[in-house]
């Protein structure tokens, strides 16, 4: 028999194959193919060194390699294939994924005639392609899908149908290609987008339908993975919460990890303009203890912007209302923009992430704008004056957005060093009674506090590691990397946490409110309200800096104080409070869900930890609990009232 090795290389390790799975179990449906194929699958993380995967490969002597193309593999499969190529001249290799097709000239040899692309969906193609290669001379003509060389010239054949009953398409998870030694699982419940988002090739892809997995085959796979406690669910469906059946499905995916205690966290991407269901959602999971953040996909507030990228955000009405209704809930929220879009400018962006915090969001993410092929913009990107730079290393193939009609390239860079400044100023409320008492009481905007935090920054020395990270950030495009924002949460509230602290602190003094009496007690609530994003980051509170509040004791991973009365509604409308009491004396408790720091991990894992904690910082801001008098002893008795605190 021959062989066909399935070839994917994720961003993440021990995570399912889905797409080699589906290509797999469709194609072992045909009694030809099964009688003349043997399959295996190799995966592993695009980051594992190009020598070690080649090796791989090359060993398993296949007959057919199948590759799964995205933004992230593809300099790595380039590589790769030229390499296969050299050692197996007889071999067949067919690419397929969003970053190929569609993109023969570019990535198919004219004088290469057993290498192949699929165009579109890749079930049908794949099988037929697969059956072809049974002939002892493939007639790839007859495969609709198709991309390849002959006699030097390129041919392009019929577009394939898109798969209406999806069901067509075994389960890898139900038929045994699956086995359980994987620890994130990705789950389709359906395909296709309605949406026809300029950034993005999805909905141009499946031109507007969106078909259905059936209901009770979605159920089995979710119980299939509970079973095999899988512990990392990640849906795969465009809009989560955009199907009434989401609500009932999302119950039994809780169901399931209360019976088998997997899986322990679940992601997914809000439907766009289902801002209630998606609520109910994220309520459902947040009360089995699954996830506790709810993702909110706005890329822009712009009007010009989102009419150039055909994308319609739910009204800010709504938004704000949903926002206070997850307050109430003890549920967080993230936002998720895209920075530069077309339509946007520095302006525009700067006023709408100030807008997003008078409107409560909690926490709020810029990713980078990333040019993928396909796309309606890749089309008309020279119309919309983009100008791109490649990121990724060698592994990747990223083409990520640094400049537009609207926003030249050092505007760019300007947004960039914004958003590294809100990021720790915000995202981690690090000065968040002190912003919400200026923008409430004395008429400032929120994008004047975080562009005066900028500037400050960039002030800072050359060997100034927060500076240095951003600095360096921007200059190799490392923002490209998904866990990019997340170490620098690890750098500003772990690894130099008492620098940036001085930081703030110096900011804050550096500037003309600081001489308001009430900024400054409020900048002691900050002072003590930071999180901690791991157990075990030493506490770095000092009680000698205390002015306004009175220190009076520290335990383990809290700190006690009294709060002056005249700033107890200040503190409420700033911190998670656990009742008012009159006397305002509150233990500032900071043991919440962290994980403890642990030095054998990578730097990546540090990273993906601390970038999936700030989405849903709630989880780790410290709860102000109210602490009767008499229960201190003797903290409060002398004039001062202050102890010294402790450090672990």
């Amino acid at each position: 028999m021959k062989k066909v090795l399935l070839v994917e290389l994720s961003v993440f390790e021990r995570m399912t194959p889905l797409a080699s799975g589906y290509l797999q179990a469709y194609a072992e449906t045909d009694s030809s193919v099964r009688s003349e194929y043997q399959f295996e699958r190799y995966t592993t993380v695009a980051k594992t060194p190009r020598a070690d995967i080649a090796r791989d490969l090359l060993r398993s002597d296949a007959d057919v390699y199948g590759f799964s193309c995205y933004v992230w593999n593809m300099g790595l499969v380039r590589s790769l294939v030229e390499t296969l190529r050299q050692a197996k001249p007889y071999a067949h290799i067919i690419l397929g994924g969003p970053q190929v097709m569609s993109q023969a000239q570019r990535y198919l040899n004219s004088t290469d005639e057993r290498t192949v692309i699929c165009n579109g969906e890749g079930e049908i193609t794949f099988t037929q392609y697969l059956r072809a290669l049974t002939e002892s001379s493939p007639r790839f003509d007859e495969v609709d899908g198709l991309s390849f060389y002959r006699d030097r010239e390129l041919v392009t054949t019929a577009k394939q149908s898109r798969i209406s009953n999806l069901d067509d398409v075994p389960s890898p998870f139900l038929t045994g290609v699956f086995d359980s030694a994987y620890s994130i699982a990705i789950l389709e419940t359906n395909r296709g987008c309605p949406y026809h988002c300029g950034f993005c090739f999805w909905g141009a892809a499946t031109n507007d339908r969106v078909h259905r997995f059936d209901e009770d085959r979605v159920r089995e796979e979710i119980k299939w993975i509970a079973k095999n406690e899988i512990l990392f669910l990640f849906i795969a469906d465009a809009n989560w919460g955009m199907l009434s059946r989401d609500v009932d499905i999302s119950r039994h995916i809780t169901d399931c990890a209360l019976e088998h205690g997997a899986p322990n966290v679940v992601y997914f991407s809000a439907a766009k303009n289902k801002p209630h269901a998606v609520t109910n959602i994220t309520s459902i999971f947040q009360n089995a203890n699954l996830i506790a953040s709810q993702p909110v996909s706005l890329q822009t507030l712009e009007p010009n912007s989102l009419d150039l990228i055909s994308r319609s955000n739910i009204k800010l009405s709504a938004f704000a209302e949903i926002q206070e209704d997850l307050r109430q809930k003890q549920i967080s929220s993230y936002i998720e923009l895209i920075w530069p879009l077309p339509g946007e400018t520095l302006e525009s962006f700067k006023r709408g992430i100030g807008t997003l915090c008078e409107n409560e969001a909690q926490t709020v993410i810029a990713y980078p704008h990333l040019l993928l092929n396909n796309t309606p913009i890749f089309h008309s990107a020279q119309k919309m004056g983009i100008v791109s730079r490649a990121a990724g290393g060698g592994a990747a193939e990223a083409e990520v957005v640094i400049g537009t009609k609207e926003v030249s390239v050092p505007e760019f860079i300007e947004g960039m060093y914004y958003f590294y400044a809100f990021h720790a100023l915000h995202n981690t409320r690090s000065l968040r009674a002190v912003s919400r008492y200026l923008v409430k009481q004395l008429g400032m905007q929120y994008q004047e506090i975080f562009a005066a935090f900028a500037e400050y920054l960039r002030q800072q020395g050359e060997d100034d590691p927060i500076l240095a990270y951003a600095e360096h950030s921007i200059r190799d495009a490392d923002y490209y990397d998904v866990n990019n924002y997340g170490f620098y949460i690890h750098s500003v509230l772990h690894e130099h946490r008492e620098v940036f602290a001085e930081h703030v602190r110096r900011f804050a003094q550096s500037q003309g409110w600081w001489a308001d009496g009430k900024v400054r007690a409020l900048f002691e609530i900050d002072m003590l309200n930071r999180p901690y994003m791991y157990s075990n980051t030493p506490m770095d509170v000092r009680a000698e800096d205390f002015r306004e509040l009175r220190f009076l004791e520290s335990g383990p991973r809290s700190h006690t104080v009294e709060v002056p009365t005249e700033y107890l509604a200040d503190l409420a409308d700033s911190v998670q409070i656990q009742g008012m009491p009159a006397h305002g004396i509150f233990k500032v408790e900071h043991k919440r869900l962290q994980y403890p720091f642990m030095p054998t991990q990578s730097r990546d894992h540090s990273g993906s930890y601390c970038h999936g904690m700030i989405e849903k910082v709630g989880n780790v801001m410290p709860f102000w609990v109210p602490v009767d008098a008499d229960q201190l002893g003797d903290a409060t008795s002398g004039e001062k009232g202050i102890h010294a605190h402790a450090e672990i």
